[in-house]
Formats: structure tokens, C-alpha cells, sequence
């Protein structure tokens, strides 16, 4: 796996906050964020932004923000109760990996980083949280090309 450090200037967004497992909270926030970005006809990186390491965490209590990037003075209306709601993506360091999913199984590129890479990298993740950024929609195909974001600190 080749992983690169890079510095992130910090990234607005707009999207979905979800709890619960990573495997069904991130399709129903991406379902949900397709439909409404394609109201909105608004373009940007589709991320998936991660609260919570699933080795101490519940699953039950596991928390993604489904988002897509905008502009810092993107104008979003007050929404309904489980509408998008505004954050941004804090800047900074990270350790960056593209990998290819064709079998769904996006946490297998996740362990390889966390349990092969970073032990023998010299890097330590700080408190920022970890996210993907989508390269393509997979939906159709099942193959998506994904990088993968670890925030790092010496």
C-alpha cells in the first residue's frame, strides 16, 4: 500500500450525521446525500467522515458524517430534523492511501493501514477524525476508488 503525508487546507462541507454501524449508516447517509445534492444540482468531494474507533466503540454508538465539499459561504436553508447541516473538515497533516473496493469490503484497507502501516511509520494519529474521499461513484460497477485519510502528528 503506497501512502503518502499530506497537508489539508480545512474543507466546508454539507451533509447527513448518522449512528450505528459504518456498513449501514454510510449507504443510507450516501443514498441520502445523492438525492439531496441532486436537488441542490451541487457537485463536490464526496467524503465519509468517521467519529469513533470501532475497536472501543459500540457499533451501536459508531458515528459518520455522509458529506459533500462546498464553499465556505455555501448558503444552507435551516433543514428538517435529519436534514443536511453544515461543518467543516478541520486541516492538517494526514496519511493518504487510494485503494480500489471491488468487494464492498472497505474496512480491510482501513486495518491495513491502522495494523501494517502506521505502526512502522513514525506517525501517531491525533484527535481529528479519519475520512474517505470517493474518486467515483461505485454504486453501479462495486468497484470504487477511494482515498483514504488518517489524521497523523509526529
Amino acid at each position: 500500500m503506497d501512502v503518502k503525508i499530506v497537508e489539508r487546507t480545512a474543507t466546508p462541507w454539507v451533509g447527513f450525521h448518522l449512528v450505528g454501524p459504518f456498513e449501514e449508516t454510510a449507504p443510507e447517509g450516501f443514498t441520502r446525500l445523492t438525492a439531496w445534492a441532486g436537488q441542490q444540482g451541487i457537485s463536490g468531494e464526496w467524503m465519509g467522515i468517521y467519529h469513533g474507533n470501532p475497536n472501543k466503540v459500540a457499533a451501536s454508538q459508531l458515528e459518520i458524517d455522509t458529506v459533500i465539499g462546498v464553499e465556505a459561504d455555501f448558503d444552507l436553508l435551516p433543514a428538517a430534523e435529519n436534514g443536511p447541516h453544515k461543518g467543516v473538515l478541520a486541516g492538517g497533516k494526514y496519511a493518504v492511501a487510494r485503494v480500489i473496493v471491488e468487494d464492498g469490503d472497505f474496512a480491510k484497507h482501513w486495518l491495513t493501514l491502522f495494523e501494517q502501516w502506521l505502526p512502522t511509520s513514525g506517525w501517531q494519529v491525533d484527535d481529528r477524525p479519519c475520512f474517505d474521499h470517493y474518486l467515483n461513484d461505485g454504486s453501479q460497477s462495486g468497484v470504487w476508488d477511494v482515498d483514504l485519510y488518517i489524521p497523523v502528528k509526529k
